[in-house]
């Protein structure tokens, strides 16, 4: 099944795993809000045959692999892989499942059964995790932002995604607080240089060896802030697009890089 314009949207939906254990990317994906289903039947899901889905193994900095959704047979889902398997196939454990079920996205562990004839069989799980994808889609970046309280205190931490209207990032504490506003100046690489006023929307603790600290923070922009995010918006998400499709293209091409 040809790479489509839904595989691109799950890949940018999705934050990077880094080398994060599967128990910790799954709930990272879910900050904004989920509905969790347990037992779930299949036709509560809302899964359509051909719609995307990534698998992530346990296997530490595997960057996961994209498939499509075919169909439920009884108790267990079938995927298939995005293209042509290039070599034996192997046992996936139980790999961490992101679905794009429009409007939403589904997160999910399940039981790995068997592959062949290129699918693989999974048991139907027994949790599932769902949230209302974003209208604007926050891309993953790396980069750096600069925080300046009310108070004086200058703060420095790392970007992990961005969009127009939002951010979310890592600091090495426990220092602000839902609600505090912050004055905000990040750089998008080689995209340019944004300056707002942001209020804190959350904070989360992670495992994180420097960073144990993620923040979500929604931009408060005046017009000629907007038109510069959108277009550092722009910029990233062109870059990011690139990537997903040149990524599954070589992956699935069966040549060695």
């Amino acid at each position: 099944m040809p790479l489509s314009e839904d595989d691109t949207e799950l890949a940018l939906l999705l934050p990077s795993r880094g080398n994060l254990p599967l128990v910790e990317f799954l709930p990272l994906a879910f900050l904004s809000g989920s509905h969790e289903f347990l037992l779930p039947n299949p036709e509560d899901l809302g899964v359509a045959e051909g719609q995307s889905a990534i698998f992530y193994t346990p296997d530490s900095g595997d960057n996961g692999t994209l498939c499509h959704f075919l169909r439920w047979e009884g108790r267990e889902f079938l995927l298939e892989p995005a293209g042509p398997s290039l070599g034996e196939e192997t046992q996936l454990r139980k790999p961490l499942i992101f679905l794009l079920a429009r409007p939403r996205i589904l997160g999910f562990f399940a039981d790995w059964k068997y592959s062949g004839e290129g699918l693989h069989h999974f048991e139907l799980p027994t949790r599932v995790l769902a949230r209302n994808a974003r209208k604007q889609r926050r891309v993953p970046i790396e980069g750096n932002i600069l925080m300046r309280a009310k108070n004086g205190r200058t703060l420095y931490g790392k970007l992990h995604d961005f969009s127009p209207g939002g951010a979310s990032m890592f600091l090495d504490q426990d220092i602000l607080e839902p609600g505090e506003m912050v004055l905000v100046e990040f750089e998008i690489p080689e995209c340019g240089i944004c300056e707002t006023v942001a209020t804190i929307a959350r904070r989360e603790r992670i495992t994180h060896p420097i960073y144990p600290y993620l923040y979500g923070i929604y931009f408060q922009l005046t017009e000629a802030q907007q038109r510069k995010a959108e277009h550092l918006y722009l910029c990233k998400k062109a870059e990011q697009i690139k990537k997903v499709v040149n990524s599954a293209r070589d992956r699935f091409s069966g040549k060695t890089f």
